[in-house]
Parts: C-alpha cells; structure tokens; sequence
C-alpha cells in the first residue's frame, strides 16, 4: 500500500512538474505548489478509495489529479486577473518595466536592424519586427517575458504623450521560437517624454488571442499608469535609445515588475 502512495506522488509530482514546464512557469514559483498539490490529491484519493471502493488506486489517483488539475487552473486565473496597486519610485529620470516577468534579453540596436538573428543567422530590418519605422542609430532592446502567474497590466515605463499606437495583425504561436516574434500579433506604441522617447511592443503568444490598449494616441500617461493588458503568457520588448548617461541597472535573467523595478538610469 505505502508502495503505491509513494509511485502515485511521484506520477502526480511529475505530471504537475510537466505541466508547469509547458506552462514556462518558474520552478522556485511552482515547486512548493506543486509538492502541496501532489499531496492534497493524494489525500482525495484515498478518500475516493473509501467512498468508492470499487475504484482501484489508479483510477482514483487519475480522478483526484483530474480534480487537483481544476483547482491549479482557477488559481492559474486568479493569479491572472490580479491588479495590484502600483506605486512607481520617485525619481523620474528612470525607465521603469512595463511589464511584470523575467528579462530574457538585452540586445545593443545596430542602426536600424532588429538585434536577433531570427532568419538563416541574419539580423533584418527593425521595421520588420515594430511594423513601423522607428528611428534609433544607437540603442537597446530589452525583452521581458511574462508568465502564466504574472501580472498581465502592462504600465508606462516613462511618463509622456502616446505619440503612436498600432496594432500589428499576426499568429499566435508559441514564444519560444525567435520566429515568431515576427510573425505573431503585436501592439506597437511610442511613448515621448521630455528627455526620452522609447517604443513598446507588445507581443500575442499561444493562447494569446488579444491584446487590449488602454490608451489612444495623442494621451497623456504618467510613468507606472496602466497602458494595456495582454492575455495569459505573453512577452513585452522596449526599445530603448542611447542617451546622455543612460544607465542599466537590470540585467537579463532578472525578475521584474511593472511599475517598480527600474530598467535604467538616465
């Protein structure tokens, strides 16, 4: 008996490890929800086992982790639909993240060019990748993917006027292929401030089928207001031109959150 307990929390313990992979969720985020999940649905199992005894233990693991299963995906959208109060620091001489998630890129801009070999090794066009032309001799591109458990509102990284704001048709694959940030659904919006002016783009994965702005051209935004939302794993780039002093104080592997963590200083 104890053997089978034992294979079942190790079979459910696995199957939740490798939903949570699929999902891109991070393991330090997950693990703790997982051993407790792999728990409780052992617990519901032996429960089923007494409540319906004809049912053998495998059945009643599959039973219970379907029923585990249900409650992972209501606190998956819990955790989506969250928005949290957001105080941005004081200082504005800042570039604040736009989006809460982990930074998985910071690439120089070489002229016009998008910083990512993504076809046959070459770097091509940024007007490719922004769908507009958006002038920027020397910067950098900072890209932020968001997970299933993040924060989905999306805020000015700087305060300013939306001088620009396009919505790029697309697909909706998968982020982890470099292709398809060309190639999916995209928001892209220029924010000028007094000193500085950064593009942002938005960008649609998977199960991504909208994203929805919360500003118009020609709005005024303070930095850390809400700007727009993307649904469920998603991925928000800046673009980010070379100034006076401007200063990285994030570095990729970093997680960050809307509206608090500064980008750079500048």
């Amino acid at each position: 008996m104890w053997f089978s307990i034992l294979v079942g929390y190790v079979a459910i313990v696995c199957g939740l490890l490798l939903l949570g992979w699929k999902m891109e969720l991070r393991p330090k985020r997950t693990l703790p929800w997982i051993l407790v999940l792999s728990a409780v649905d052992l617990w519901l199992a032996s429960r089923l086992g007494f409540l319906v005894p004809s049912f053998s233990f495998i059945l009643q693991v599959i039973v219970a982790f379907g029923l585990t299963l249900a409650i992972t995906v209501l606190v998956v959208l819990a955790s989506f639909f969250r928005d949290p109060r957001r105080i941005p620091p004081a200082d504005l001489r800042t570039i604040l993240s736009p989006a809460d998630g982990k930074i998985i890129y910071i690439k120089r801009l070489d002229g016009d060019r998008f910083p990512i070999a993504v076809k046959k090794g070459k770097d091509i066009p940024l007007t490719e990748f922004t769908g507009e032309s958006f002038p920027l001799d020397r910067g950098v591109q900072v890209g932020i993917m968001m997970s299933y458990l993040d924060v989905h509102i999306n805020r000015a990284p700087i305060s300013g006027k939306v001088e620009h704001l396009k919505r790029i048709p697309g697909l909706f694959h998968s982020l982890k292929h470099m292709d398809s940030l060309l190639e999916n659904e995209r928001v892209f919006s220029v924010i000028r401030g007094p000193e500085i002016r950064i593009g942002m783009v938005q960008i649609a994965s998977r199960l991504v089928r909208r994203i929805i702005p919360f500003v118009k051209e020609g709005e005024d935004v303070r930095q850390g207001d809400r700007v727009g939302m993307i649904r469920f794993g998603s991925q928000v780039d800046l673009l980010i031109p070379d100034g006076q002093d401007l200063k990285f104080v994030a570095r990729v592997g970093d997680y960050v959150k809307a509206g608090l963590t500064i980008l750079a200083k500048y």
